[in-house]
């Protein structure tokens, strides 16, 4: 069993978690993000998600960013080395089945019920 630790950074998500479960991965809280938006360009920032990739890569563990609302964002993530992202810069919230539609729709095929 593995887990990942979701909102990492902020309330009841802490160090002590990587330490006493069998974490995975870690989920950096899009208030991280989000926060980096309305500061303009902020060094300090960006550093200390750059820290929490650095820690988590450090453990094995890997990094999903929440709240990517820009391709600039995504890139400088990408950079930084999280592994994964998700935000409106991905796709607005849907219904599972036009998830379901738009991933069969990329791999280029037609789902197995005859639908797409």
């Amino acid at each position: 069993m593995s887990l990942t630790v979701d909102d990492f950074g902020t309330g009841w998500s802490n160090l002590a978690y990587l330490r006493d479960l069998p974490v995975s991965g870690l989920k950096i809280d899009g208030s991280f993000v989000s926060e980096l938006h309305a500061a303009g360009e902020d060094p300090v920032g960006w550093r200390i998600i750059g820290g929490m990739v650095s820690l988590a890569h450090s453990l094995g563990l890997s990094v999903t960013a929440e709240g990517v609302e820009t391709a600039s964002d995504a890139q400088r993530l990408r950079a930084i080395g999280c592994d994964c992202a998700q935000g409106w810069y991905y796709g607005r919230p849907v219904r599972p089945g036009e998830i379901t539609r738009r991933i069969v729709e990329a791999a280029g095929g037609t789902r197995a019920d005859g639908e797409g």
